[in-house]
């Protein structure tokens, strides 16, 4: 991974600086934050993202 430290998902521009956490699995940021996206074809309440951990 050098010299880049990010993960970035380019459908959502997240990122964050924990490359080994997400090559661990660890990808729940960047699955809320698609299914947070507007204009997806999956309906997902609110209450069932806050619950999404």
């Amino acid at each position: 991974m050098h010299p880049d430290t990010k993960v970035k998902d380019l459908r959502t521009n997240v990122e964050t600086p924990a490359t080994t956490e997400v090559f661990n699995g660890k990808i729940d940021l960047f699955i809320k934050a698609y299914l947070q996206q507007p204009n997806q074809t999956t309906s997902v309440t609110k209450e069932a993202l806050d619950n999404f951990k």
